[in-house]
C-alpha cells in the first residue's frame, strides 16, 4: 500500500538522521528518493533511500549500476576512508524473476576501499532488511518495523516527518549559502589596485627588476633587515619582481581571495592575508638570504585560510575544493622545492601562518576562545624563533646570494672601492669562491684598472669552469685590450655555456665582424 510504503522511507530517514546521526544531503524534487551520509573512523556510509517498484531484476541492477556510476561522477573519493554505498529500496512488490544475488555485498571498482550492498524493503522482508542495514553500518539492530500503526496513524505521522525532513534539508541549504556568502569581497580589489599602482609607479621611475630599486623601494634584504629595516618584511608584500611575477600573484589573489572573503568576511580576510605574509616574509628571511618581493607568502596563506575551512566544514569542504586545492598546493610546493628561484620559505610560511591566523580569528559564527588564544601564542613563538635564528644566520655574508646583492648594490652606485674592500675581507676570512673575484673584477673593471680586472676573472674561471658570466667579462677585457682572437676565445666559450643569452650572441657578432 502506498502510504505504508511512504511511510516506511520516511521512518528509515528519519531514523538514519536522528538516531545515527546521518546528514540529510539531498532530497529529490519528488521527494521518493533521499540521500544520506555519515563518516567516522575513516569509514564513510552513503544511503541511497528510494521508494521504487522494479518489474525485473535487470531493471532494478541497471538502476543500481546508474546510482553507482553517478556516486563517482559527482563525489571523487578523497583520502583514505573506506566507502559503504547503501542503496535502499522500498516497494512491496518485488521483482517476479530471480532478484536474491543482488543482495549480495559487492567490492568496487576492484578496490577493498569500496563496496556496495543492496536492500529490499518490501512488506514481508522490511524489518529483516532495515536490521540488515544496520548491521553493515556496525550499528544494534531495531525493532522500528516490527510493529505498523494504524494507516490513519500512518498517515498523519508520515506528513509530520515529511515537513521536518524537508525543514531541517532546507536549514542545511542556507547554511551552506551563507557559509559561502558571509562577506562581499572588497579588499581583494583594493590590494590588487594597491600592488597594481606600485608596480607601475616603480616601472615608471626605474625598473622592478633591477635589484637596486627592489632594494630602494622596501624589497626583502636581509643585511638592512639585521641592521633595523625589519618594515621590509611588510613592504616586500607589495613589490613584484617583473610584470609576468606580478599577473600569476594577483590572478591568484583574485579567485582565493574572493573565496576567503566570503567565507570568513573582510574584516577577517584582511587580517589572515596581512598575517600570513608577516609570517611568509619572516620564514624567508629565517630561510632565504636571497632579495625577495612578491605577495606569494600571504597567497599561500588564503590556502592556509581555506584548509582551516576544510577542518571545521569536512563534508562541504571536499565537495566544493578539498581535492582541486590540495593538488594546487601541491603543485606549487613541489615547484618551490624544486626550482631554486622560488621562496619556498615565504610560500611554505604563509601557509602555515594563514592557517593560524585563521585560528586566531576563526570562522564567523564560531568561537573557541582557548584555541584562539593559544593560537595567537603560538604565532607569536613561532615569529620570535624565525627572527632569531634568521638574525643568526643574516648577520653574515657567506652565502652567495646575500653576497652578490649587496656587490651588485654597491657596484649600480659607483662604489667600486667599497666592492673591492668588501670581497678583500671576505677573501682574508678564508672564503674562496669564484663569485668574490667576479665581483672584485667587475669594480676593478670600472674603475679602468683592466689588468686586475683580468686576473680577477682568470682566477674566477680558475676556480669555476662553468662560469658564464666570467668567461664574458673576460672577452670584454681584451676587447677592450684590442686583442681580438682572445676576445672571441672567451666569447665563444661564454656562449657554449650559455647558448640562450641574447647578450653574449649579440657581442660575439660584434667582434666577428
Amino acid at each position: 500500500m502506498y502510504i505504508t510504503e511512504r511511510y516506511t522511507l520516511l521512518r528509515t530517514v528519519e531514523y538514519l538522521v536522528n538516531q545515527e546521526q546521518f546528514n540529510l544531503i539531498q532530497i529529490m524534487p519528488n521527494q521518493k528518493e533521499y540521500l544520506l551520509e555519515k563518516t567516522e573512523k575513516g569509514s564513510t556510509h552513503i544511503v541511497t533511500i528510494s521508494h521504487q517498484t522494479f518489474d525485473w531484476a535487470k531493471q532494478l541492477e541497471r538502476d543500481i549500476q546508474g546510482k553507482t556510476e553517478s556516486f563517482f561522477r559527482q563525489n571523487p573519493p578523497r583520502g583514505r576512508n573506506k566507502y559503504y554505498l547503501h542503496f535502499v529500496y522500498i516497494s512491496d512488490l518485488l521483482p517476479v524473476d530471480h532478484w536474491e544475488h543482488l543482495l549480495e555485498d559487492r567490492q568496487l571498482k576492484k578496490n577493498k576501499r569500496f563496496s556496495s550492498s543492496v536492500y529490499l524493503f518490501s512488506e514481508e522482508y522490511k524489518q529483516q532488511e532495515f536490521n540488515r542495514l544496520l548491521s553493515r553500518m556496525g550499528r544494534d539492530p531495531s525493532n522500528l518495523f516490527d510493529k505498523l500503526p494504524t494507516i490513519e496513524e500512518q498517515e498523519s505521522y508520515t506528513q509530520y516527518i515529511e515537513q521536518q525532513l524537508y525543514s531541517t534539508y532546507k536549514q542545511q541549504q542556507r547554511e551552506i549559502k551563507e557559509t559561502f556568502h558571509y562577506g562581499k569581497p572588497k579588499w581583494i580589489f583594493i590590494l590588487i589596485a594597491l600592488n597594481l599602482f606600485i608596480f607601475m609607479y616603480m616601472e615608471s621611475v626605474g625598473s622592478s627588476t633591477n635589484t637596486k630599486d627592489l632594494i630602494d623601494f622596501g624589497a626583502k634584504y636581509n643585511p638592512a633587515i639585521v641592521e633595523g629595516e625589519w618594515w621590509r618584511i611588510f613592504t616586500s608584500m607589495f613589490l613584484h619582481i617583473g610584470a609576468m611575477h606580478l599577473f600569476m600573484n594577483m590572478m591568484a589573489l583574485y579567485f582565493l581571495g574572493e573565496a576567503v572573503e566570503r567565507i570568513f568576511g573582510s574584516k577577517r580576510f584582511l587580517f589572515i592575508y596581512l598575517f600570513a605574509g608577516l609570517f611568509g616574509g619572516v620564514a624567508s628571511f629565517a630561510t632565504n638570504d636571497a632579495i625577495a618581493a612578491g605577495a606569494s607568502g600571504a597567497i599561500f596563506g588564503l590556502f592556509g585560510a581555506l584548509l582551516f575551512f576544510g577542518v571545521h566544514y569536512k563534508r562541504l569542504f571536499f565537495q566544493t575544493m578539498g581535492s582541486s586545492l590540495f593538488i594546487v598546493i601541491g603543485i606549487n610546493l613541489v615547484f618551490g622545492f624544486t626550482i631554486p628561484q622560488i621562496d619556498n620559505g615565504a610560500h611554505l610560511g604563509g601557509l602555515i601562518g594563514g592557517f593560524i591566523a585563521s585560528q586566531i580569528v576563526h570562522l564567523p559564527y564560531k568561537k573557541a576562545i582557548v584555541k584562539q588564544f593559544a593560537a595567537t601564542l603560538i604565532y607569536v613563538v613561532i615569529i620570535a624563533g624565525l627572527v632569531v635564528y634568521g638574525v643568526n644566520r643574516a648577520d653574515s655574508l657567506d652565502n652567495p646570494h646575500t653576497f652578490s646583492a649587496t656587490a651588485q648594490e654597491l657596484i649600480s652606485e659607483g662604489s667600486y672601492d667599497e666592492t673591492i674592500e668588501l670581497v678583500n675581507d671576505e677573501l682574508d676570512r678564508g672564503s674562496e669562491e669564484a663569485y668574490l673575484y667576479f665581483y672584485r673584477g667587475i669594480a676593478y673593471f670600472e674603475k679602468s684598472e683592466i689588468d686586475l680586472a683580468e686576473d680577477d676573472f682568470h682566477t674566477a674561471v680558475e676556480i669555476d669552469r662553468d662560469f658564464a658570466e666570467a668567461f664574458f667579462n673576460l672577452a670584454v677585457v681584451h676587447s677592450r685590450l684590442m686583442e681580438a682572437e682572445e676576445a672571441l676565445k672567451y666569447a665563444e666559450k661564454a656562449i657554449e655555456l650559455q647558448p640562450d643569452n641574447e647578450e653574449f650572441e649579440k657581442f660575439y657578432q660584434k667582434l666577428k665582424q
